[in-house]
């Protein structure tokens, strides 16, 4: 009765154990295994077919797994990324700023090395023409200074011969000075040459004293010095007065 009852614990029918005899255990436990396996075979079919079904049913439920690994996969590696771009993207945003601020620095010292520049040469171009309106202005004073020295120049030769005349005149009447009749005669004749001469040199002014202001440029000697302070022209050709000199009779 025991060896009976140790049969079912085996899984084995008495028949079994009786074809088999002990000596074939391993046999007998490989065809236990082998009726599990049929056995499980239609669950593990119907576990497919189940599955197919699904499928065909609704063909997104397979791949939403797949989707989802794929999905937070591809964040992960999204995510790390983008970041790194970021960080280089700055990066690079800051090393641009830099450059356009040395660039910008550069730039305003240049602009203001040149606004000195145009500065200082508008200063030189003011001073050069101060100079030269100078210069012309020193030329015509220094033609007009030469224009006067001629006419003193001119005056003064008048002026001498004026005198040698006048001594060659007054030595005449002193070799004739015994001639009482001539000398009367020609101190008559003096006296009427000397009429038109005082007329001549009167002051054309006043016509009273004697003329001793000669005006330029007309060279005329025409004035007393009290008239000429009042005189803009030359009273005998009305030339505009440019100057005026004194001049010394002898």
């Amino acid at each position: 009765m025991a060896i009976e009852a140790q049969f079912p614990f085996c899984g084995g029918s008495q028949q079994d154990w009786m074809d088999y005899g002990c000596g074939g255990l391993n046999q007998l436990f490989n065809v236990q295994q082998q009726k599990q396996q049929q056995q499980m075979q239609p669950q593990q079919c119907n576990m497919h077919q189940l599955q197919n079904y699904q499928i065909q049913r609704n063909p997104n439920l397979f791949f939403d797994n797949t989707l989802d690994s794929a999905s937070k996969n591809s964040c992960s590696t999204s995510h790390l990324s983008m970041g790194s771009l970021a960080s280089y993207d700055e990066k690079q945003r800051q090393e641009i700023d830099h450059y356009i601020r040395l660039q910008n620095e550069s730039l305003r010292l240049k602009d203001e090395v040149i606004a000195l520049a145009a500065k200082r040469t508008g200063e030189l171009e003011e001073f050069l023409k101060k100079l030269e309106f100078e210069n012309q202005t020193w030329q015509r004073m220094a033609q007009e200074n030469e224009a006067m020295v001629i006419s003193l120049n001119n005056t003064i030769e008048q002026l001498r011969e004026n005198a040698s005349g006048c001594l060659n005149n007054g030595a005449e009447d002193a070799g004739s000075c015994c001639d009482v009749s001539g000398r009367a005669e020609e101190g008559f004749l003096d006296a009427a040459d000397d009429i038109p001469r005082k007329m001549v040199m009167a002051c054309k002014g006043c016509n009273s004293r004697n003329s001793c202001i000669l005006f330029l440029p007309c060279r005329h000697l025409c004035s007393c010095e009290a008239c000429e302070a009042f005189l803009d022209s030359c009273p005998v050709c009305q030339t505009p007065k440019k100057a005026s000199v004194e001049a010394l009779m002898m």
